[in-house]
């Protein structure tokens, strides 16, 4: 039976063993940078560079460079599955400044730590019937950064749990929609395909999905987007490395076009799909 094994500063240990201090910052102040990555193909990262220069991208706002090279994560990365066990795996992978050792923010060398675990991408049945979502007002700290700052994010989720929705979108005070708590957003209007480009994170799997999708013949728009711009669109998606693309059918209480998955979000979806194999085998021969 697969057993989790995580990394802290580069070594992997047994999950119930991975330790990080209590001064740290991550902990102490709520400081820290991470990312979330699938693997595909038999344990291969998928956008591995993509997910490292957005981690360093964000590190670089609490003071930390780069240390730690892309090898050495696609090293962990494969020690990690071999250890556990797992086919595919979910890899979050986290950096704070390090160890509280002076005033309020002094540290001393980074921490960095990769949790992976079994995928456990969402079932057929999210794709197949769709999932339901909510809004509320509220705007994300540093939003085109990805930090472990989630507080005004568990509100949201916290509201959605409550409503039995699978995602929260951010409205800002303005009126307009940004992204979801996990995810980012893609309206679908005949054939336009606009996602937010303002107080939003630049999304590693929507960029992905931009080139398949306009192949397939829709154009992409970068607009601003509001309540009512979901409610009356053809398709809402909503995209993340694990996700992929995934539909949602209702925002608040209102149906998304048919109340069911629309055609382009399976068609789109089952391309990213293949790419997402083919690129993950393609890095890592690259890389062999």
């Amino acid at each position: 039976m697969p057993i989790d094994h995580f990394a802290v500063n580069g070594r992997v240990m047994p999950a119930g063993e991975a330790r990080v201090s209590v001064l740290d910052l991550g902990f102490l102040r709520g400081v820290g940078a991470f990312e979330t990555l699938r693997t595909y193909g038999g344990g291969h990262p998928h956008a591995l560079s993509e997910h490292l220069a957005r981690l360093w991208e964000s590190a670089s706002a609490f003071g930390v460079a780069p240390f730690v090279s892309e090898g050495d994560y696609r090293r962990i990365i494969a020690d990690i599955r071999r250890t556990s066990g797992h086919d595919e795996l979910r890899v979050n992978m986290v950096v704070t400044p390090g160890e509280n050792v002076s005033g309020v923010f002094g540290a001393g060398e980074p921490t960095w730590v990769v949790i992976a675990r079994d995928l456990h991408a969402p079932p057929a049945s999210a794709y197949d019937d769709g999932v339901t979502a909510i809004t509320f007002e509220a705007q994300r700290h540093l939003p085109t950064l990805k930090t472990t700052n989630y507080l005004t994010g568990k509100v949201g989720m916290s509201l959605a749990d409550r409503a039995g929705a699978h995602e929260a979108f951010y409205v800002s005070p303005e009126g307009y929609v940004t992204e979801g708590v996990t995810s980012n957003l893609l309206v679908v209007q005949g054939k336009r395909l606009m996602t937010p480009a303002q107080d939003c994170l630049p999304g590693i799997t929507k960029a992905g999905v931009r080139p398949i999708a306009e192949a397939q013949g829709l154009r992409w728009y970068e607009c601003r987007l509001t309540k009512d711009d979901l409610y009356l669109a053809d398709e809402v998606w909503i995209t993340s490395a694990v996700r992929e693309i995934l539909p949602v059918v209702r925002i608040d209480d209102h149906a998304i076009g048919t109340g069911k998955p629309g055609p382009w979000a399976r068609s789109v979806r089952a391309l990213y799909h293949q790419s997402c194999i083919a690129d993950a085998r393609r890095d890592a021969a690259s890389r062999a």
